[in-house]
């Protein structure tokens, strides 16, 4: 402790001296976080602008337009008759899709020649278009089984029965989890380490290369232990430390954003730990095999910049090649990403994340070990030069 203690101290020292990582390292995650919560806290996309094209004009295309209009996902922000310039009408509107009923769509209704309503979606804006699609199919669904229930009617089948007759079979769809499909509950979790892991990994990767550079390595840090086992600890605890509050900030905010909190907290917590370890051990073997502190911050980023991209967190893993999948396993925001997941959304405890954990351990023990054995030659190079 007489030896550790000092070292410690003379870390934080370090951290401190560089005010612009201060900043970064202690202000930007609580700044991400309310910047993101206040972006989609909303959770789910709704009142998306779409324009209709009514070529018609008639009892029917009206009826099928106040459906659209009734919809609390849409906002019917300008109608027209023609599609003459269609997609410059979008582009002016600034609409998500545009609906084009079609010419002599109740005549052919009433004739029973199955019209075509057309939907244009704007796929420039992916995540709108698509709860703009979703919308406009759910209208015309409607007004399909009302127009199916009132043939039947027409019949003599009295109205109780023709609601059950209007489809051969039912389709019944149930949400699980996050049953509201809100977007912050989804991503919450995933973009706030995601965050911190880059941050660890910039400030880590100067560590050991640093203190070569500036010639302290053997001339203050050797003179206190030539332990690599208690030099490591003193590189990555400081920053342990200095993560506690980004953890607790995303404790906090997530009852201030009304996230509900996971079922095993504790699950999660202690994944968080094992992130915050795992990454810092990555680091510091990049800050002791690469000599220059710039160049080792650079060779990090090729890891930092794409690690939540290629997690699996977002788009399926089993989309992404085989190489790709490869190198995410070996990146330790990957296995945390899918532990968030499972204990924040599926409420899972310990035996549901038991792979995900070994996953972080496994990196642990690896990077440990080779960050030991790395250190180890550096400092017998250190003595012997």
């Amino acid at each position: 402790m007489k030896i550790f203690l000092p070292l410690i101290k003379r870390e934080f020292a370090y951290f401190w001296s560089n005010k612009v990582f201060v900043f970064a390292f202690l202000a930007m995650p609580l700044v991400i976080s309310l910047v993101f919560g206040f972006v989609y806290r909303k959770g789910k996309i709704d009142h998306q602008p779409i324009v209709i094209v009514d070529k018609d004009e008639t009892p029917a295309s009206i009826a099928l337009r106040q459906i659209l209009e009734d919809d609390p996902n849409l906002t019917v922000v300008d109608t027209r008759h023609e599609t003459v310039n269609l997609q410059q009408i979008l582009l002016d509107s600034r609409a998500t899709s545009a609906v084009v009923i079609p010419y002599r769509f109740e005549a052919d209704l009433l004739a029973g020649r199955r019209p075509e309503v057309g939907c244009y979606l704007n796929m420039g804006l992916l995540a709108a278009a698509n709860a703009a699609g979703n919308a406009v199919s759910a209208c015309v669904a409607t007004m399909n089984a009302g127009i199916r229930v009132s043939a039947l009617e027409r019949k003599g089948i009295p109205a109780s029965l023709a609601a059950d007759r209007t489809d051969a079979f039912q389709h019944n769809v149930f949400f699980l989890y996050n049953r509201a499909g809100n977007f912050l509950y989804f991503l919450w979790p995933g973009l706030i380490f995601g965050t911190l892991h880059q941050l660890l990994l910039l400030a880590l990767a100067v560590g050991f290369n640093r203190e070569t550079s500036t010639g302290t390595f053997g001339s203050v840090l050797l003179n206190y232990t030539r332990s690599p086992a208690m030099l490591l600890a003193v590189k990555v605890v400081p920053y342990f430390i200095l993560s506690l509050p980004t953890i607790g900030i995303f404790f906090v905010l997530s009852g201030y954003f009304h996230i509900p909190l996971p079922a095993h907290p504790l699950v999660l917590l202690g994944g968080q730990f094992l992130l915050v370890i795992a990454t810092s051990l990555l680091a510091c073997c990049y800050s002791i095999l690469v000599p220059l502190p710039l160049k080792a911050s650079q060779l990090l980023m090729s890891i930092a910049s794409p690690a939540f991209t290629i997690s699996g967190f977002v788009w399926p893993a089993g989309q992404t090649p085989a190489g790709l999948v490869a190198f995410a396993s070996i990146i330790p925001l990957t296995p945390y990403e899918h532990l968030g997941r499972i204990a924040l959304l599926q409420g899972g405890g310990w035996e549901e994340v038991v792979p995900q954990l070994r996953h972080l351990s496994i990196l642990i023990a690896v990077y440990f070990t080779l960050a030991f054995v790395l250190l180890y030659f550096r400092i017998r190079k250190t003595r012997e030069g």
